[in-house]
């Protein structure tokens, strides 16, 4: 009875292929900056509709200048190549962007915290950005202002640096859930820019969960307790 032996495996095969045929990279949510204040003591604000919720996102440092998607305003992530990937499938779609200029500290802070913390730059060319979180970069090619190279350096421990000779254009993804991330760029130059994007929410942990956890460690600390009496 060889087809019955033949039978499982041929169902397992079938199952393997239906999960992979539906994997594709998660939809960006990039953000809606709204608004904002350009200078050396610049901030921006904008926002972000995750799952139905709103995450509102502050900048605050330099800004060169601010776009917020208004008619009329240049599209630097055109073309979109250098921001598409295996794991990003739609690039910045509006001409969105916070431009700076000098060697001074930015800082970003979400309402909620987020996962899969999409980076999209323009235009890093002989710069570069010292991040507090670690990161890993997706892509990068041909943009508006032409080519170049993203690298990253970890040499100094606690420090993330993203660097780029040329024009480069791409995007970074920041490894762990953030509620803020700060950077510092490490040159002036005329200008760089940047946007961001995320996949989804940080998850939050259920109420029974939490319910479950605080029953364990009190059912722990009562056995210590007990063999501590003895």
């Amino acid at each position: 009875m060889t087809s019955n032996r033949i039978a499982p495996h041929l169902a397992g095969l079938i199952v393997m292929l239906a999960a992979t045929t539906g994997v594709h990279a998660a939809p960006v949510l990039w953000v809606d900056w709204t608004g904002g204040t350009p200078g050396a003591n610049g901030s921006a604000q904008g926002v972000l509709t995750v799952d139905g919720e709103t995450v509102d996102v502050t900048y605050t440092g330099q800004i060169q200048f601010l776009q917020t998607g208004a008619p009329g305003e240049t599209n630097y992530f055109i073309p979109s190549a250098p921001y598409v990937s295996a794991t990003v499938d739609d690039a910045p779609g509006t001409s969105d962007i916070i431009a700076l200029s000098t060697a001074t500290s930015h800082t970003l802070t979400f309402s909620k915290a987020v996962k899969d913390l999409l980076f999209a730059v323009v235009s890093l060319n002989g710069n570069g950005y010292r991040f507090d979180s670690d990161f890993e970069i997706l892509s990068m090619g041909q943009g508006y202002w032409g080519n170049g190279t993203l690298t990253k350096d970890t040499s100094t421990p606690g420090e993330y640096l993203l660097n780029g000779s040329g024009e480069p254009h791409g995007v970074v993804e920041f490894t762990a859930n953030v509620t803020s991330i700060t950077w510092t760029s490490l040159t002036n130059e005329n200008w760089n820019g940047f946007t961001i994007g995320v996949r989804g929410l940080a998850a939050v942990p259920e109420p029974s969960s939490l319910v479950m956890a605080g029953v364990a460690a009190a059912a722990v600390a009562g056995a210590t307790i007990r063999r501590r009496s003895k």
